[in-house]
């Protein structure tokens, strides 16, 4: 009987430092795979920051010629804003992505701005693209487009997202979050 339990305590110890083996290789890869991650997600913050600048850089540069209706076509119609004409139809070709720039007029962007400050409390995307319908009849301001100017302008950190459930409100950074829309 002392050979069979010298061959159990054998069997046990090998089995032990096996285990042992495991154990000390998962928590290796585990480190190795969390220093991975960290790594990964300083690259994505510095790519998001590079993104956030090149955004703001491209948003402040001067149309190029003959590019202003391909640019708004390609940016999702974010600043798609033309004088008159009727709901639901391409603005004019002679329409850029700055089309009130040039004669000193606000952008959409400083108009979506203004009007959150001035609501003072955090408003949907068609609010803001009704507000500033009534309050410039001149420019056909459609919601998608009000959508898209809002979410580029979160990336700049000109607006804060506020998600409640399922909708979604906005309100220009350093206004009091807490108000109830």
């Amino acid at each position: 009987m002392n050979e069979s339990v010298a061959d159990l305590l054998s069997i046990r110890a090998r089995y032990a430092a096996v285990v042992k083996g495991d154990l000390e290789l998962i928590a290796k890869e585990r480190e190795r795979i969390r220093t991975d991650i960290a790594a990964l997600q300083d690259q994505l913050h510095l790519l998001d920051a590079s993104q956030a600048w090149l955004e703001g850089l491209e948003n402040n540069m001067p149309p190029t010629p003959g590019a202003g209706t391909d640019r708004v076509r390609e940016e999702g119609a974010a600043e798609a804003v033309s004088g008159g004409g009727e709901a639901g139809k391409d603005p004019a070709p002679s329409t850029s992505v700055f089309p009130m720039k040039a004669s000193g007029a606000p952008t959409l962007r400083d108009l979506i701005v203004e009007e959150l400050r001035d609501q003072g409390r955090p408003c949907s995307a068609q609010d803001v693209a009704t507000a500033l319908g009534r309050a410039h009849p001149g420019r056909r301001i459609k919601e998608p487009a009000m959508r898209n100017a809002l979410e580029a302008m979160v990336g700049q950190g000109r607006v804060r997202r506020i998600r409640r459930g399922s909708r979604v409100f906005y309100q220009a950074d350093g206004v009091n979050a807490s108000a109830k829309a």
